[in-house]
């Protein structure tokens, strides 16, 4: 079961493990610098593309933002110079008053109003919505994207390590993707110097002297909500090692993962936390780094912060404490904010000496994906009834070949801030360069429960923020967490008669 939720400037993603190893994204060549192009596809229809871009929505001219707010102008900018290509046609950019993207979909498609061009997370075209409601991409992928010079495939401009992961289970492609989510830690490099610390660490002890040096100082080393799910991908997938996150991803013998991988590995017992000590050895780990975070953000809920709440992103943007362990937006929330400091980036440091288990395997890319902003699709007749149109797929399509060459990827990506480009060639903005090698990585997204449903996932989350925040042992935590797997397992095994 993919789980996902975007609130609050927050983008938290679990997509259970995935098993992909080619290096690919930020730190190619250049971005293309050769001529434009001069000789353009022939496009008969004429009419309004709608598209919904989500974050990279074009602010509206003549609209107040609010203060700090970067006015996004990239897609406006590429609109007008694909209308001055193409007299007669316009593009324009609709914003939804309200933020559930899913029920959007669904009911609009139902309608046959959908719009021509919009964002969704690719896992609920592969695996969500009813199938039918967007074009399959893949065929062209394989053809030439005309605006880019000298392109022989679409796709050979394009991080093919997200081209797999994005792929659906039957090879279908629903959507362009092109950008991502790194997480780690983001830092105040103006209260690192005044404790003395003069580079990011490079190991977890070395974190843990860090909030000391820090504390010393008389100043709060960090604050955030424990996020279980960027947490567990890190450290269960560094201590289940390569060897045994391989196994996990072979077991359905298709690409990538499924829900039966993982209801598989815990069958026999290598998800088992009753089987296997691996599984929550970390937990206390993690739990001695809270000791030295601000302790009024441990116990925020997770997907549910309350209004006004000192979060760790409002506490480290007002410059109050060094350090959150967050996602790829943070820079551009402490812009907005107003925070007068430079920010810097690390990812997951090596976690080697943490436990017995701990191995060299750099995880630090294993809780971050592509589940961004950039996720493009093309409604079908069926979901957006003006597609039947003679020659607005064409003209669509065209539009979204213009906007996904690395040239205007980058654009796009970067003047948001929030996250990282991905088109080969592309370069991240400086405060992200650091995590942006995470696409480099090998890549298993690990989280020990991908059968779980959304509900039985929470309670997860719930058990392991508790004993986070003090409120309980180990042995509790383990007993209950046991327990919640063991019971989902029955319920998946049942429903989909697992031998």
């Amino acid at each position: 079961m993919k789980r996902f939720a975007v609130s609050a400037g927050r983008l938290m993603a679990v997509v259970g493990c995935s098993a992909l190893m080619v290096g690919a994204g930020a730190g190619f060549s250049s971005v293309h610098t050769r001529k434009p192009v001069t000789k353009i596809p022939k496009l008969t229809w004429k009419g309004t593309i709608t598209m919904f871009a989500q974050s990279y929505t074009p602010a509206a001219p003549g609209v107040k933002l609010l203060k700090n707010e970067t006015r996004l102008t990239a897609l406006y900018v590429l609109a007008k110079q694909f209308e001055k290509m193409y007299p007669g046609i316009k593009i324009h950019f609709v914003n939804p008053s309200f933020q559930d993207t899913n029920q959007q979909v669904e009911t609009k498609a139902a309608g046959g109003t959908m719009y021509d061009l919009y964002f969704n997370q690719y896992e609920n075209f592969n695996t969500v919505f009813p199938k039918g409601i967007v074009y399959n991409l893949a065929p062209y992928f394989k053809q030439p994207n005309p605006y880019i010079p000298g392109n022989k495939h679409w796709d050979s401009v394009m991080n093919p390590k997200i081209v797999a992961e994005t792929r659906a289970p039957g090879g279908q492609i629903y959507n362009v993707d092109g950008d991502y989510v790194g997480i780690g830690f983001f830092y105040n490099k103006s209260l690192f110097a005044k404790a003395g610390i003069s580079s990011p660490p490079k190991t977890w002890n070395a974190l843990l002297q860090d909030a000391k040096k820090l504390k010393a100082h008389r100043i709060t080393p960090g604050a955030d909500v424990p996020t279980y799910d960027w947490w567990v991908r890190d450290f269960l997938g560094n201590e289940l090692g390569l060897n045994t996150l391989r196994k996990i991803s072979s077991f359905s013998r298709q690409p990538g993962i499924s829900e039966y991988d993982d209801a598989i590995a815990y069958k026999k017992g290598i998800l088992n936390p009753s089987k296997n000590p691996r599984i929550m050895a970390w937990w206390p780990v993690v739990k001695k780094l809270y000791s030295y975070w601000n302790p009024n953000t441990t116990d925020i809920p997770w997907n549910a912060e309350p209004t006004g709440a000192q979060t760790g992103s409002v506490l480290f943007a007002a410059g109050k404490v060094a350090m959150v362990f967050n996602g790829t937006w943070e820079p551009n929330v402490v812009k907005q904010a107003g925070g007068k400091f430079a920010v810097g980036s690390f990812s997951m440091p090596s976690l080697v000496g943490t436990t017995r288990f701990a191995t060299k395997y750099n995880s630090s890319g294993d809780a971050g994906g592509p589940q961004a902003a950039f996720q493009y699709a093309i409604s079908t007749p069926g979901a957006d009834r003006s597609m039947s149109q003679p020659g607005k797929f064409q003209a669509v399509l065209d539009w979204l070949r213009f906007i996904s060459t690395p040239q205007h990827d980058q654009q796009i990506v970067n003047q948001l801030g929030s996250f990282v480009p991905t088109f080969k060639g592309t370069h991240p903005i400086k405060a992200l360069a650091s995590v942006a090698n995470q696409l480099n990585l090998p890549w298993y997204q690990c989280d020990g429960g991908q059968f779980l449903t959304s509900e039985e996932y929470t309670t997860i989350r719930n058990i392991f923020q508790e004993y986070v925040g003090g409120h309980l042992s180990l042995g509790a935590a383990k007993s209950q967490y046991a327990s919640a797997l063991s019971q989902a397992y029955v319920q998946f095994a049942a429903q989909h008669h697992l031998p």
